[in-house]
């Protein structure tokens, strides 16, 4: 008996797969196309870009994008494997051989705590070491890289400048949510010019000490400052204005984004940005999400089979699959509405992570266990 349940589950996790394979390489595909044309259309219409550049671009964003698509491939391989099952009558044979539903949905729930397990340790940190990749490569493409901010064990960083000059701004932290700096450093360069053309070097310009950087509107408001410039003495100033075109709203967007951060280096990165004295809520919440990922696979997994369990030749078969995909999407949107909520902080991070999709696996085995078991 043991082996034919063990040849049965093989059987099932075997079809399970090759519907997954199957659903990821579709949905892969299809979207890798869509995203060559997009990266053509905006990065292709400011600068110039060649059919490669842009393949390798969309191929940088291709492990975000299969994360991302994972839990909805897992739906609709379920979905695929238990109809095909169906229809084979091999569903109701299983069920005449007097293997439960526990028993013969046990592939399924493996299959979505390996493949969450795998997304979150392994494919997490490669997806996100190509997307800085990927971030950087656009910026650098379309010259939009001279304002970055980023967090460490020796303080806050932060780049401004334009095409004629940059400032590197350090800050050993921040207070009133990253608009105020403390014990600022300021090194300012200017673009060297071949004739009337400008070159990719930089001159040293000035150094810039302070207690405290305002970020006001279109500009720094220094205090205590001492201001070092080549070949004179350092002067000292009570106050100092330096220009600048970051703005209180739009500031801490200029910090990494968190699917830029794998999932080994998120609790430093929330250390750090803890330390610095700025929210790290939206990292918390990265991190907690990517916990949370198998149950949000098993969840899916068992909702796409569960729709499917019931008799072909007793019909409805394609109302519940359209009750499935309904209720796979309310659980995206309900798992995003409570990640926005963890990510301002209106919500905990574990709370807002965890809730959707152990509520949706629950309400899932509490249905299986009353039409199983009555």
């Amino acid at each position: 008996m043991n082996i034919t349940f063990n040849r049965i589950q093989r059987y099932i996790l075997r079809e399970c797969l090759t519907g997954l394979a199957l659903v990821l390489g579709v949905l892969l595909l299809a979207i890798l196309m869509i995203d060559v044309v997009e990266q053509l259309r905006t990065v292709g219409g400011d600068v110039k870009l060649s059919l490669g550049g842009a393949l390798r671009l969309s191929l940088m964003k291709l492990p975000q994008i299969m994360e991302q698509t994972l839990p909805f491939a897992i739906l609709v391989a379920s979905m695929l494997a238990f109809t095909r099952l169906n229809r084979r009558s091999e569903l109701s044979i299983i069920r005449a051989s007097g293997i439960s539903a526990w028993r013969f949905l046990a592939p399924v729930i493996i299959m979505g705590l390996v493949l969450g397990i795998f997304t979150t340790t392994l494919l997490n940190p490669f997806a996100a070491r190509l997307t800085e990749s990927f971030e950087l490569e656009r910026a650098r493409l379309l010259n939009d890289g001279r304002e970055a901010m980023a967090v460490s064990d020796t303080g806050v960083w932060l780049r401004q400048g334009d095409d004629t000059s940059q400032i590197v701004i350090h800050a050993d932290r921040v207070e009133d949510g990253g608009i105020v700096l403390i014990k600022v450093k300021m090194i300012q360069e200017e673009r060297l010019f071949a004739g009337n053309q400008p070159t990719n070097d930089y001159t040293f310009v000035r150094r810039i000490d302070a207690d405290r950087a305002y970020l006001r509107n279109g500009f720094w408001q220094l205090e205590n400052v001492v201001e070092n410039v080549p070949n004179l003495p350092p002067e000292r100033k009570k106050n100092l204005a330096i220009p600048t075109s970051l703005d209180a709203v739009t500031l801490l967007d200029k910090f990494a984004s968190p699917n830029t951060i794998g999932f080994w280096h998120l609790p430093r990165f929330v250390h750090q940005t803890q330390a610095a004295g700025l929210d790290a809520s939206r990292y918390r919440m990265r991190w907690n999400s990517l916990m949370a990922m198998p149950a949000l696979f098993v969840a899916m997994g068992l909702i796409g089979a569960i729709v499917c369990l019931r008799l072909s030749r007793l019909g409805g078969t394609s109302r519940l699959l359209a009750i499935g995909s309904l209720l796979a999407v309310g659980l995206y949107f309900f798992t995003q509405f409570s990640s926005s909520l963890g990510a301002t902080g209106a919500a905990p991070a574990v709370v807002a992570a965890w809730s959707p999709p152990l509520f949706v696996l629950f309400c899932t085995l509490t249905w299986l266990a009353y039409r199983e078991d009555g």
